[in-house]
């Protein structure tokens, strides 16, 4: 079994776990929408957890990867500890990873970072933002839906981002980076009223296909 450890991780660990992985039937476009997961770290998430309905709630995923605190009670007052560690050391170490990127360049999760730090320090904010990054991965696998801090054309970017990472050879036939970004974003239902997005220092930005989801009369 392959295991995710983000010091030696290389695309040859994953050689043949992604060529017997079809990306266009795959949850892979659910977990790569999330901010800080890129191929690799999605790979290693979908890899650990399996069959998402395991788990009947977020919680019982969370403690699966070992992200659950510990409670001391002494009787008079109730606090939360150090995480349990008790679960998927290769999870936990994805979820870390994916969390030091959404908190460095990810809006949203910048802010949390901003918020936790004071109080609780770097490596602990990490480790809640990484909790929480693994309760909206159950809930964008457990109802196959869009995450709720998603932004389209960030989304639009990565899914072109992953394109060019898996190749020619792992899309379909003649199927370009702007084609491939545009069917993982209405596989999403999301974005359907994008058209272009800035990539890099292109002038003009590149075009996105239309959306297969909008009418004729949109």
């Amino acid at each position: 079994m392959w295991v995710y450890d983000p010091r030696r991780v290389a695309w040859a660990d994953l050689e043949d776990y992604f060529y017997q992985l079809d990306v266009h039937e795959s949850q892979l476009h659910l977990v790569l929408q999330l901010p800080g997961f890129g191929m690799l770290s999605a790979l290693a998430i979908l890899a650990a957890i399996g069959d998402i309905t395991r788990f009947p709630d977020a919680k019982h995923l969370v403690g699966y990867a070992g992200l659950g605190a510990r409670i001391h009670d002494s009787g008079l007052t109730t606090r939360s500890g150090k995480i349990t560690k008790a679960g998927r050391k290769d999870l936990r170490a994805a979820l870390v990873e994916a969390a030091q990127v959404a908190a460095n360049f990810h809006p949203f999760w910048k802010a949390e970072l901003a918020r936790l730090e004071p109080r609780l320090g770097r490596n602990k904010a990490i480790v809640a933002i990484a909790r929480r990054l693994l309760v909206a991965v159950w809930h964008v696998l457990s109802k196959q839906t869009v995450d709720c801090h998603a932004e389209p054309e960030h989304l639009a970017r990565k899914f072109i981002q992953v394109a060019h990472s898996i190749g020619k050879h792992s899309r379909p036939e003649g199927q370009t980076a702007v084609a491939f970004a545009r069917q993982q974003l209405d596989r999403l239902h999301y974005g359907q009223h994008l058209t272009h997005v800035r990539w890099g220092s292109k002038k003009p930005p590149l075009t996105l296909p239309p959306s297969s989801l909008l009418s004729k009369t949109d």
